[in-house]
């Protein structure tokens, strides 16, 4: 509404993030870019799985143009879901690759790409479902924005990701109270600081069960 744009809010948080997990972690954090520079999607997870990733976390902000009103937190999977909301969210966040060179490399996430593509992600299914679910939870006790809960659509970004991953939205910037709250650094920190905590909870929990095991 009144011009903050999505990727200053997200590099914002993200670096937040990034901050939070080293200095109280044994964690390393690789991010996609540290500065104003547009990352291809394909690349992206690249670099994830490169990087021998245990996590990949996509941040990003909503937009609902012909819904001003619209607003609220949710976190993705990458799994065929029947959510009408979605649609118009997963175009937007996908039609980024008409910016790239190459935009004709990715598959075609049509009903049969998407399942096939979604398949190939089922062994970590469960712990990006345990992963997105602690990120509302953790959100939902500092934000007084409606939870939208865990929800599931394709995403380029989510793609062929080795590891478990969600996709994060942190709010609306078309809603004009949410965008005066994303625009406060001290907001963004809480939401770095929720995310930070679904990370621990997360660590925690698989890193016992592989001893166990």
């Amino acid at each position: 509404k009144k011009g903050l744009q999505e990727k200053t809010i997200t590099l914002d948080v993200a670096k937040k993030l990034k901050k939070l997990i080293e200095k109280n972690t044994d964690i390393t954090v690789i991010m996609t870019r540290n500065e104003d520079s547009f990352v291809p999607l394909w690349k992206r997870t690249k670099m994830a799985n490169e990087n021998d990733g245990k996590l990949l976390i996509s941040i990003h902000a909503n937009s609902a143009s012909k819904s001003p009103r619209a607003r609220g937190f949710e976190t993705y999977l990458l799994r065929p879901g029947k959510f009408d909301d979605a649609v118009e969210i997963v175009k937007r966040e996908n039609d980024v690759i008409k910016l790239e060179e190459d935009a004709g490399k990715y598959i075609n996430l049509n009903d049969e790409g998407f399942i096939s593509a979604s398949i190939e992600q089922n062994i970590y299914i469960k712990e990006s479902e345990f992963f997105a679910a602690e990120i509302q939870k953790q959100i939902d006790k500092v934000s007084t924005s409606p939870n939208r809960g865990v929800k599931q659509a394709g995403f380029y970004v989510l793609v062929g990701a080795s590891m478990p991953n969600v996709l994060i939205e942190l709010g609306f910037l078309s809603n004009k109270n949410e965008e005066k709250m994303l625009g406060k650094s001290s907001y963004r920190q809480k939401l770095a600081n929720s995310i930070f905590e679904a990370v621990l909870v997360f660590k925690e929990r698989y890193e016992s069960q592989t001893i166990e095991e």
